[in-house]
């Protein structure tokens, strides 16, 4: 099949993470895949597809809405003449139009990577209604969660597939198999953009109590956003500047997961965090809300602890897990068990499966 994936552009957060990872096993399973970028944006993803021989197409969006960009789309679609195209995050609107404009009549196919509400904005929520009820636009959920809120805000969408994110498992290395540690120097990683949606502030808020106990403890930030400063800020002003580390940016943070002793991912809202099964994968033990769509991929104390995302119940579930080497073992090797249902090519499979289905009707 040939395949044209479509993002506004590769920032290293997980919508784009799972189109890397869907667009890779797709080329491994024999299709023809081309990537759009609506924006000239460059970062670790593009660098690693390009590296595999990947072609992305860069089509220099401006900001705001940006017409002439529609019409360099539908030049893309009519030169590639794809079987099917794969939209992600807002710009379902621009494709259809591009789309519509040329000669080619893919389906396209849009993944929903949030609860549908705090995926888009009002107008974009509206638009992309009519464009599932009518335009030969199919809508693909990440989890069951995920689809409960996409029928509840989509009016007439009641079939449709979920298609769980997956990762290239055979990465992820090396993985933990030492789960010893001391309460006193207990070591915590947390992966994720710098935004309301993480739940930073509260994070700080819970290290700083179960820091009190345990001076020795560490807790690292991967990643940047907007709230980075803010954050940065609060850590000196509590002055935790020695225990809290900023890592910045890692295009192979994976590879460090095994250094630590707990992953946390305390957010207020989540779709299917790709940072949740990379930590899986290695094994660690991890802490995460019970929100979205995690509680479809992790079971309470088998796999990992699920909370609500408060300082008090962060804390605990720290205090709990830095004091019982037995139960991080036993998550740790849980999780890494449960990430073998969450592979890249199984998600590929899935998808052209459906891709299939849209292109019999």
């Amino acid at each position: 099949m040939r395949i044209l994936q479509i993002m506004p552009e590769f920032g290293l957060a997980g919508a784009e993470r799972m189109a890397e990872n869907l667009t890779l096993s797709q080329i491994r399973a024999g299709h023809e895949v081309k990537v759009v970028s609506l924006y000239d944006f460059h970062s670790a993803i593009t660098d690693n597809l390009e590296s595999k021989g990947v072609e992305i197409i860069y089509l220099n969006k401006k900001g705001g809405i940006d017409l002439p960009v529609i019409g360099r789309l539908k030049n893309v679609i009519e030169s590639f003449s794809p079987d099917v195209i794969h939209t992600h995050r807002y710009i379902l609107f621009y494709t259809f139009l591009a789309r519509t404009l040329s000669s080619v009549k893919a389906p396209i196919v849009h993944t929903v990577h949030n609860e549908a509400k705090k995926e888009l904005i009002f107008v974009y929520r509206k638009i992309n209604n009519l464009l599932f009820l009518i335009s030969k636009c199919y809508p693909v959920a990440l989890t069951k969660k995920i689809k409960e809120t996409i029928i509840d805000e989509y009016f007439g969408l009641k079939k449709f597939p979920i298609i769980m994110n997956g990762v290239n498992t055979d990465n992820i290395h090396p993985i933990k198999t030492d789960y010893k540690a001391t309460a006193d120097a207990f070591n915590i990683i947390h992966v994720g953009r710098f935004a309301e949606a993480k739940n930073h502030e509260t994070i700080v808020d819970a290290f700083a109590e179960f820091h009190k106990k345990h001076p020795h403890s560490t807790l690292t930030f991967f990643g940047t956003g907007e709230k980075f400063e803010r954050i940065k800020e609060k850590v000196n002003n509590e002055k935790l500047a020695d225990s809290i580390i900023f890592k910045g940016v890692d295009g192979n943070v994976t590879s460090h997961f095994h250094e630590y002793d707990a992953f946390i991912l305390p957010s207020l809202f989540e779709g299917m965090p790709i940072t949740i099964i990379e930590a899986m994968a290695a094994g660690l033990p991890i802490i995460a809300s019970n929100v979205g769509g995690i509680p479809d991929i992790m079971t309470n104390g088998k796999d990992g602890i699920l909370i609500n995302p408060e300082k008090d119940d962060i804390a605990m579930a720290l205090e709990e897990l830095a004091n019982n080497e037995e139960l991080r073992k036993q998550l740790g090797e849980g999780a890494l068990k449960s990430s073998k249902l969450y592979t890249s090519d199984q998600m590929a499979k899935e998808y052209v499966d459906y891709y299939q289905t849209l292109i019999k009707k």
